[in-house]
């Protein structure tokens, strides 16, 4: 092994260490001398490749808005209506929170950090965004129905999302499958009280 890929060997690892630190125990437990010793580095090569716990957090934020963008060009290999993106997006949420420590951690500094400081909510404003452009381009391809205003399906999609995640972090609910399977079924729900309201009342005898 070349001392260039040593090098990336060992920020691969301090990334993945932090990554799940930061999942695991959120950010104030996370220290820089926990996350050299679960990657087995010295603390020496930890501060070689990262000068504080922040540039970490940085870092693990970049590598879960990486995760998000392959989703989104994959997804554009292979066009379709965008409610049903926008549904595979959140179900992908689901799955990455369920399985990638990298967007796990950075779903939880936003919720633990975010309101303190914007440098915790940058992979949350760039799932948003996405969010907000399935949306509108559901609307733009007339697939929202005429009564749904935009900004009340975005509200839908990440309160359920982000609801989702804190009540199962916090242990107030723990399903019996996983994040993604979970909302499966909060969708179906959604779709049944929807198609309920469409039906027509049933007229009495008398109507």
């Amino acid at each position: 092994m070349t001392k260039q890929a040593r090098s990336e060997h060992t920020r691969r690892l301090l990334l993945e260490a932090a990554a799940e630190l930061l999942h695991q125990d959120g950010y104030a437990a996370t220290s820089m001398v926990g996350i050299s010793q679960a990657a087995g580095v010295t603390k020496g090569g930890l501060y070689f490749h990262f000068s504080s716990k922040d540039e970490i957090c940085a870092e693990v934020q970049g590598a879960a808005v990486r995760v998000l963008h392959e989703h989104v060009r994959r997804q554009l290999v292979v066009p379709g209506p965008a409610l049903r993106r926008l549904a595979e997006l959140s179900r992908a949420l689901m799955r990455w929170l369920d399985t990638d420590p990298k967007v796990g951690a950075s779903f939880r500094m936003a919720r633990e950090m975010g309101s303190a400081d914007e440098r915790f909510v940058v992979f949350s404003h760039a799932w948003l965004a996405q969010v907000r452009q399935y949306v509108a381009d559901a609307q733009a391809g007339g697939e929202l129905g005429t009564g749904v205003p935009p900004e009340a399906a975005e509200l839908l999609v990440v309160v359920t999302c982000v609801g989702l995640e804190a009540v199962v972090s916090s242990r107030i609910v723990v399903p019996d499958t996983g994040l993604a399977a979970t909302l499966a079924k909060l969708w179906q729900l959604i779709e049944l009280a929807d198609r309920s309201s469409r039906r027509p009342a049933a007229r009495g005898v008398g109507d």
